[in-house]
């Protein structure tokens, strides 16, 4: 309750804060925390602030809590994408890459059209040495990418992303060479 109070008091003193969102950048991820939970206390079945919440603890590195937030997201909708995701992310943080690589698949069955999933479904594959199908991953990535940037769809986030998707198709390439003259 105090944090509650000592965040209300902030928000008055520096208005300007109340404006902001945690997903715009603006608020640090330790008052964005703070502001979904108090959201969930008072909408508990909220899945996209859940969502969010879940997000924030992992970039915080609260896996365990992270998990927790995703897991409550797919108890009510089974389907959800970003639960989905946010599992792999969370997996594949922990360093287990044969659980993202699932929660990662999962993901993309139930929304293909994202570019970051096939990007870290693409890392995961990478990471056990599974270098085919990373390859694939970052083609498919780069093909949803430039699909997205034609339709002019988030079009500056996917300009941005693109460099990232050539990147590490470039540096899988040369560690698939390294590896084959290797033998």
């Amino acid at each position: 309750m105090k944090i509650r109070l000592i965040i209300l008091a902030t928000i008055m003193i520096i208005p300007w804060t109340a404006y902001a969102h945690p997903e715009s950048g603006f608020l640090p991820d330790a008052i964005a925390e703070m502001e979904y939970k108090i959201v969930l206390e008072i909408t508990p079945g909220d899945i996209e602030t859940r969502n969010k919440l879940g997000i924030v603890l992992y970039r915080k590195n609260k896996l365990k809590e992270a998990e927790k937030e995703f897991s409550e997201v797919l108890k009510t909708v089974p389907g959800n994408f970003d639960a989905h995701d946010g599992m792999g992310l969370v997996k594949t943080r922990e360093k287990k890459y044969d659980e993202a690589v699932k929660w990662f698949k999962r993901a993309i069955a139930i929304f293909n059209e994202d570019t970051m999933v096939h990007y870290h479904l693409g890392l995961a594959y990478e990471k056990i040495s599974n270098f085919a199908d990373a390859e694939n991953s970052y083609k498919k990535a780069l093909e949803i990418n430039n699909i997205l940037i034609q339709k002019g769809i988030n079009k500056e986030t996917e300009i941005s992303k693109k460099d990232i998707l050539l990147s590490a198709l470039k540096n899988l390439q040369s560690r698939i060479k390294a590896v084959t003259a290797g033998k």
